[in-house]
């Protein structure tokens, strides 16, 4: 009755997963006086958390065993018993390469766009690093490497897959975060929040959330039960 979509429910748990744990870090971020610090090394076991989260996800994968949606999204995702250990460890140095590429590219896209080249290299790093995260890693651990590299070169392509559709959104609500953070950084309003790049974190921060609330929304099942009660009182 629910899942209309493949992967309609899985997305839904996964989305809901979301919108509970990643409030809960900005509120704590906000209560421990540490979003001050989002753009030093010190916050990088955040961005552990985010990891560790999204590895969390993987969980309801296995348990609605919806192994099918995953290979129409990239073939290589096959069990590991399939997989020889060379193969495996070329996918690890693959993806291990890629992160630090694409961490270097947004640094000096960065820089292109206004951000100080020669001071503030922690905090532009950071911000690079944050983007890495959100918009490389966590759609790797979905997707695959492949999959989520075609995501990056072609972020308007449609897509038949709701989950691929999702991620993309995520992808492109990340970076338009980031993108509105740094609007507030010239005006003269002499917060702490304005040094660089704490509201592009942020930005991108409410941009990945904002985005899973979204596609939660689309994906809840309210409009059957409404279309379904309307029937019975008619």
């Amino acid at each position: 009755m629910f899942e209309k979509l493949p992967g309609q429910r899985l997305l839904l748990y996964y989305c809901s997963f979301t919108c509970i744990y990643f409030p809960c870090i900005l509120l704590l971020l906000k209560f421990n006086e540490n979003i001050y610090n989002i753009g030093k090394y010190q916050s990088i076991p955040i961005l552990l958390v985010l990891i560790f989260a999204e590895l969390i996800k993987l969980i309801f994968h296995w348990i609605y065993n919806e192994q099918s949606l995953y290979l129409k999204i990239d073939s290589r995702l096959l069990s590991k018993s399939r997989k020889p250990w060379s193969r495996t460890l070329k996918e690890v140095i693959k993806f291990t390469v890629l992160t630090i590429l694409i961490s270097l590219i947004y640094y000096i896209i960065i820089v292109l766009f206004g951000a100080p080249l020669s001071s503030h290299r922690e905090e532009t790093t950071m911000l690079s690093i944050t983007l890495t995260t959100l918009t490389f890693i966590a759609p790797c651990l979905h997707l695959g490497v492949d999959t989520t590299l075609g995501l990056l070169s072609k972020l308007n392509a449609k897509n038949d897959n709701i989950i691929v559709d999702a991620i993309c959104l995520n992808i492109k609500l990340t970076l338009l975060g980031c993108w509105l953070g740094a609007i507030v950084i010239p005006l003269d309003w002499d917060r702490p929040w304005q040094e660089w790049p704490i509201s592009c974190i942020i930005g991108s921060f409410f941009g990945y959330m904002i985005a899973h609330f979204i596609t939660f929304i689309k994906v809840i099942p309210i409009k059957k039960y409404f279309k379904s009660n309307t029937k019975l009182h008619r």
